[in-house]
């Protein structure tokens, strides 16, 4: 899918997401962002060719036996979880998200007790989707048109997806594909567009500081939940 999309992941994950060596949560959002963006695609088929090259000119060490027992023990647990996961799969979004990256699509069906919609406030809702890690709470939020989020600071670094629609803050507009990142300490309000609503992934580190006076009120709704 091409789109035009001015906000990116830099070179260093990309690197990473090539080497397999990306944070799980991270990597769900760089995926999200290449079923979008030819040009990070195309980057990562270079890097990956570069790792093929380096791979195939390296020479061959000697391994520890109990390296191959922990390797295959973790594809086991992986494996199991995935069955075990599977058990009570449901799309709990009130649409069918073809639309949405192969991987979005994945953590949604696969779930447990389906991720339904939860309100926050009038204009946004919040969907939490069960990664099997616990760094971050990986979640789809979806701002309604010409909705506003509450303005808040951020504790934690934050990575989003656009993945329907558009949403701009003060400091842009991004649309379908734009990977953005937010630093502990940055300070925005997102708004929906006018015409549609906005659907974004995010993976959170750490819970939103509202900036509102009352904003302490909401302090219990607002802890980050990873599963």
């Amino acid at each position: 899918m091409s789109n035009q999309i001015n906000f990116h992941p830099d070179r260093s994950m990309l690197v990473e997401f090539s080497a397999g060596t990306l944070e799980t949560a991270l990597t769900i959002c760089v995926s999200a962002h290449l079923h979008f963006c030819d040009q990070c695609r195309s980057e990562l088929l270079s890097l990956d060719q570069l790792g093929s090259q380096l791979m195939s000119d390296a020479k061959p060490s000697d391994i520890d036996e109990s390296l191959l027992d922990t390797v295959m023990a973790k594809i086991d647990e992986a494996e199991l979880a995935q069955v075990n996961s599977k058990g009570s799969a449901r799309v709990p979004v009130n649409e069918k998200p073809s639309s949405f990256p192969f991987s979005v699509n994945k953590l949604i069906e696969s779930t447990e007790h389906s991720a339904t919609w939860s309100r926050l406030n009038s204009s946004l809702d919040i969907a939490r989707l069960k990664t099997g890690q616990d760094k971050f709470e990986v979640a789809l939020h979806r701002l309604c048109a010409g909705g506003k989020a509450p303005k808040h600071d951020h504790q934690g670094i934050e990575y989003t997806v656009v993945l329907k629609g558009s949403l701009s803050d003060e400091r842009s507009v991004y649309s379908e594909g734009d990977f953005l990142v937010r630093q502990p300490g940055d300070i925005h309000q997102p708004m929906g567009g006018q015409n549609s609503e906005c659907i974004c992934l995010s993976a959170l580190s750490a819970p939103i500081k509202l900036t509102s006076p009352l904003g302490f009120l909401m302090k219990p709704w607002l802890q980050i939940r990873p599963m």
